[in-house]
């Protein structure tokens, strides 16, 4: 006897678009993202943040919201969030006092080298259907995709 309710659904056309497959990844990575990091304060866009900060000191917000397709208001937010929790300080231009980037604090830093632990116990686990090789190939084809150079 076949069990139709846990029968699989068939998604023809659908489970050959691109767009379909990204949305279903995406929400797995969102879906797992929590149970990893531990944290419930810290979101992917959170963590996206605080890498770009990391590896570009001197970031302007402007650039930290474009880099992760975030709004400014969003961003700022999530700036004033880390900056409530002292892991990152506001630091004013010298030319134009409307413009600030945001710098880790001593704290700040600690965070984030706890915290690419947890991203990497993440990576791990979504591609843990994939073999090393695959995973790099895919990586590169989604940044070939998204025109990610660097």
């Amino acid at each position: 006897m076949v069990d139709e309710a846990n029968a699989p659904i068939a998604l023809g056309r659908l489970g050959e678009l691109l767009g379909y497959n990204f949305r279903v990844a995406q929400l797995r990575a969102f879906e797992t993202f929590p149970g990893c990091v531990e944290d419930p304060g810290l979101t992917p866009a959170l963590a996206g943040m605080l890498l770009l900060i990391e590896a570009n000191p001197g970031i302007k917000q402007t650039d930290i919201a474009a880099a992760l397709r975030l709004d400014r208001s969003t961003l700022v937010r999530l700036v004033d969030r880390c900056e409530e929790r002292k892991l990152v300080k506001r630091i004013a231009s010298t030319v134009d006092r409307r413009v600030t980037t945001p710098a880790l604090t001593p704290r700040g830093r600690t965070y984030v080298a706890a915290m690419r632990e947890k991203l990497d116990r993440h990576e791990t686990q979504l591609s843990a259907r994939l073999t090393g090789r695959e995973r790099t190939t895919l990586l590169s084809l989604m940044r070939q995709l998204n025109g990610i150079t660097r």
